[in-house]
């Protein structure tokens, strides 16, 4: 499930808590490497919880309605296509996703305003009157307005973003892919039985997980080595003054180049360009661009980058 580059982006968390003497030990970095992954996994399940929730709070809407004193007839004969979509239907019983939530004590319990909150930029959407007016119901239907819910509803939140910080320092930078995560897992659904549905796992396969430990271990092993080159490149600079993510991600750069065999350097180079651009100061992007082709332009000329795997012997 989780992308290189948030590989990449947990594992430089840790490297800069590590730099910051948070961690003693290789060993102790990488335990909290491994927290790091696996509550951002958490947050999957997470929003499939809160859509939960938010289904909930309109069902007890009606329910209220209903109980009302002197109802109208619209209390009485409420539409319910939201309430009754196919595909909370079979995420509230998909076996996995249950036993994620209960094994990981997941809730939005102290969140009733912001699920409050949620539904009602929901039902004032014209996406939202649209899905409910629609003469035609079907499982795609249920789909694309959960599908709007994330991408349009959610990202918007402040309530939520809000929320999201308070249990995890990570989860808002991670929600936008989390989301995008779960649009192509909800996608699956229509034709199928919920339960049939895989859940993603936390790494797309063995590779990426080697990817992440063996880049912090090799980042952390080998930082005082990759500062002195850091150093030799900063023509004018002073590398006491350079910022301290600058040199972390450069040194996390240098690490992926010159250990991971099967990565061109191009996808490396460009990879950290962008974790500068969200993650240090705002010139970061421009002066990391060109301190990594003098190292690596150096590093070749010394024989010390070497490729190997399907198009990359002889990469330039």
């Amino acid at each position: 499930m989780l992308s290189r580059r948030l590989i990449r982006i947990k594992v430089l968390q840790v490297l800069y808590a590590y730099s910051k003497k948070s961690y003693s030990t290789i060993k102790q970095a990488e335990k909290e490497l491994k927290t790091s992954l696996e509550r951002a996994y958490s947050l999957f399940f997470m929003i499939i919880l809160l859509l939960r929730e938010v289904s909930d709070y309109a069902e007890e809407r009606i329910r209220l309605g209903k109980e009302k004193k002197m109802p109208t007839w619209e209390d009485l004969h409420p539409n319910t296509r939201f309430i009754e979509n196919r595909l909370i239907r079979d995420l509230s019983g998909h076996k996995g996703i249950e036993q994620h939530i209960r094994n990981h004590a997941l809730s939005w319990q102290d969140s009733r305003a912001m699920v409050k909150n949620i539904y009602q930029k929901l039902v004032s959407s014209e996406a939202y009157h649209s899905f409910m007016e629609s003469d035609t119901s079907n499982y795609k239907n249920d789909v694309e307005i959960i599908k709007y819910l994330l991408s349009e509803i959610l990202p918007e939140s402040e309530d939520l973003l809000a929320s999201l910080e308070e249990q995890s320092i990570y989860w808002n930078d991670e929600l936008e892919f989390i989301l995008s995560i779960l649009i192509r897992f909800f996608e699956q659904f229509p034709g199928k039985h919920g339960a049939e549905v895989p859940l993603p796992s936390l790494f797309k396969n063995k590779d990426d997980e080697d990817f992440a430990y063996k880049l912090l271990h090799k980042s952390i092993l080998h930082s005082e080595e990759y500062k002195i080159i850091i150093k030799d490149h900063a023509d004018n600079w002073d590398v006491d003054r350079i910022a301290r993510m600058d040199i972390l991600i450069l040194q996390q750069a240098i690490t992926e180049i010159l250990h991971f065999p099967e990565i061109p350097v191009r996808v490396s180079i460009n990879e950290y360009i962008e974790i500068a651009r969200y993650y240090s100061t705002p010139k970061s992007s421009v002066f990391i661009n060109g301190l990594l082709d003098k190292i690596v332009s150096d590093l070749r000329k010394a024989d010390k980058i070497y490729k190997e795997g399907r198009g990359l012997i002889g990469e330039v």
